[in-house]
């Protein structure tokens, strides 16, 4: 059934795929490496479905706003084999709640303020009362994404949420984002409805676990939070806690004291803080727990008197007391570190979690069966390692693209090596990426390995050196808004459709366009890597490798925690421009270090087999003999 069900044309070793899933999935976690444009999704989709009978599809994405993609692709499935597979793209409250959108609360209000609104409202909301004359069986007739789902809802006058949590007992396959599966604060949502061990999990875009790991329990107060929790007490009128009072002056107090001296970021001794907080307290350390819980309640009345009042449910004074209730819960937690930080005008506190395998290792052993599938898993041994897996059985499948349409150099000559990008090698960089520019008559970007990076050309007149060659700037600045940067990446891409061709990405490979954006054919067909995307040797990058070489070995854990992922980002980078066959790309891996044998095997297999000598003088010339064959050359 599982072949019948694959919805196109058989390419080379996607049979070879489907029949591992089928003789795999029962016994390990299989692993999955196939280039973008593989089909990865179909191939995964038909081996899972045929035992849906017995056992659901959770389709695991990064974001919410990738939960669409393996439900168009079941309805491709249904269409091509006469099948009824039902499937939802299940969002959270903020994406769903139609009376958070009535209510207008200002801006765009966070997935905290639309649940605390939800819980607030209960079964009084009408939504809710609507929904109760809806049978969910009676739209099962095709799988369902987000935005029908909602527009269904629209029509219907009932909850989107609770409708789509009616449907998940219904459905053969749920496509979700991360949070589901890795926090346990929101698992319980979706496992309260399905059994996990009844499922079998797809975790898409696995190389990004690491990432999303780490920043489950990490958190952060300023002494803006402490401002803000003084100013909401006077809202609590006759309740006015005086003796919270007392505990947020102290903790404004010992906060601007830890911070005195700092000047970017340092580690913080949180027991020797809270030790010297409390006894500067004066009261018994049993009620300190005590009091925080009730500013947490506090907190609470506050956030329904912000929704009385048609404002976002928010309040300091619940996120001061949850924060350091958790600070309390993770003392003696390995892996998880205090750091006290300057930012701008005021000091931060943060709670950061380093963990990864010690967080997700019991998570993926309550489920049937895994599949972790990217274009960017390898080396498959050090993801299995970092995300906590065992009995693994892994898949890498080689890229299919045209080796006579792709080129790539390491330059010799050009490199990001050091704290700082003197004056002279940012100039040759500038100098090299404005005559890779000028030879190629289609869109191209930069991925620089920092903003400090790409700030650096800039300084030395990218920009302008770009503009005067006639190309049109885009520039990806830190913190971009994302409405932004979609106007953005629609303008570039329009460029190469116009029919001149003459759009210049300026990106770095740790921002937004790095990865997740499409460019196919001549939308982008030339990328210049500037530097490794390194992380920056600061204090936090330290620690991070500190723990990782406690739990791994030295050797291991700076592979593991430091070169890995700078390897990843840099083939996510380069990978924006290949997603068919067709398509053409040059490549410049710009930073001589690429060469080195412990990077040049991390890099994808289309850079390595494709790859010619050549030096930062020569760089425009040997593009231009190589552009002449590749993007000139007729079909």
């Amino acid at each position: 059934m599982k072949e019948k069900l694959f919805p196109y044309s058989f390419r080379s070793q996607q049979k070879e795929l489907l029949e591992k899933i089928h003789d795999e999935i029962w016994n390990s976690n299989l692993c999955i490496h196939a280039a973008t444009g593989f089909g990865k999704t179909p191939v995964i989709l038909s081996g899972l479905l045929p035992y849906t009978e017995d056992y659901k599809v959770l389709w695991s994405v990064r974001t919410g706003n990738e939960t669409d993609r393996p439900i168009e692709e079941l309805k491709v499935i249904n269409n091509q084999s006469s099948e009824n597979f039902f499937g939802i793209s299940y969002r959270g409250k903020r994406d769903m709640c139609l009376l958070a959108k009535e209510k207008e609360l200002g801006g765009a209000p966070s997935y905290s303020d639309v649940s605390f609104l939800c819980r607030d409202q209960g079964d009084d909301c009408t939504y809710r009362k609507n929904l109760k004359g809806v049978n969910p069986e009676s739209v099962t007739d095709d799988p369902l994404l987000y935005s029908e789902i909602l527009e269904m809802s629209k029509n219907l006058e009932v909850c989107p949420y609770y409708l789509q949590r009616d449907l998940v007992p219904l459905a053969d396959v749920i496509s979700l984002s991360y949070n589901y599966i890795i926090d346990e604060s929101l698992g319980w949502v979706i496992k309260k409805l399905v059994p996990f061990q009844e499922c079998f999990l797809v975790m898409d875009e696995a190389h990004n676990l690491q990432k999303a790991a780490s920043s489950l329990n990490s958190d952060q107060i300023t002494l803006r939070t402490l401002t803000r929790s003084l100013n909401e007490i006077e809202l609590l009128g006759e309740e006015n806690p005086e003796k919270l009072l007392e505990l947020l002056k102290l903790f404004q107090n010992e906060m601007k004291k830890s911070g005195r001296g700092v000047e970017e970021e340092s580690e913080l001794d949180m027991k020797e803080f809270l030790h010297s907080l409390i006894k500067n307290w004066g009261k018994d350390p049993l009620d300190f727990r005590l009091d925080l819980e009730e500013m947490v309640s506090y907190g609470i009345k506050i956030r329904r008197k912000h929704l009385e009042n048609g404002e976002k449910p928010r309040s300091s004074l619940h996120h001061l007391g949850r924060f350091w209730l958790n600070v309390l819960d993770n003392l003696d937690v390995d892996g998880i570190v205090f750091l006290v930080k300057r930012e701008r005008d005021t000091i931060a506190f943060e709670s950061w979690d380093m963990r990864t395998a010690e967080i997700l290792r019991d998570r993926w052993k309550k489920f049937k069966g895994c599949v972790f599938c990217s274009g960017t898993l390898k080396p498959i041994r050090a993801f299995a390692t970092v995300a906590g897996l065992e009995k693994v059985k892994s898949c890498s499948i080689g890229s299919f693209y045209n080796s006579d349409k792709i080129v790539s150099f390491i330059p010799s000559g050009l490199t990001t090596k050091g704290k700082e990008l003197g004056g002279e090698m940012a100039r040759r960089y500038v100098d090299s990426i404005v005559k890779f520019s000028k030879e190629i008559d289609s869109n191209v970007a930069t991925f620089s390995a920092s903003y400090r990076i790409q700030n650096r050309l800039i300084e030395e007149g990218l920009k302008e050196k770009i503009e005067k060659d006639g190309r049109k700037f885009y520039q990806e600045r830190r913190g971009m808004d994302g409405n932004l940067a979609r106007r953005i990446l629609e303008d570039f891409k329009r460029d190469s459709r116009n029919g001149n061709g003459q759009g210049f990405l300026c990106a770095t490979a740790t921002g937004r366009f790095a990865e997740g954006a499409d460019f196919p054919g001549e939308e982008l067909e030339g990328i210049f890597l500037v530097g490794i995307p390194f992380d920056r040797m600061s204090l936090r990058t330290e620690l991070y490798l500190d723990f990782y070489k406690e739990t791994y070995g030295d050797k291991k854990g700076m592979y593991y925690g430091y070169i890995v992922p700078a390897l990843r980002r840099a083939s996510q980078a380069l990978g924006r421009v290949l997603r068919s066959r067709n398509d053409r790309g040059i490549f410049v891996c710009g930073d001589e270090r690429y060469g080195d044998r412990r990077f040049f095997r991390l890099l994808p297999d289309f850079i390595r087999n494709n790859t010619k000598p050549s030096n930062f003088g020569r760089i425009g010339k040997d593009v231009r003999c190589w552009a002449e064959e590749i993007l000139n050359k007729k079909e």
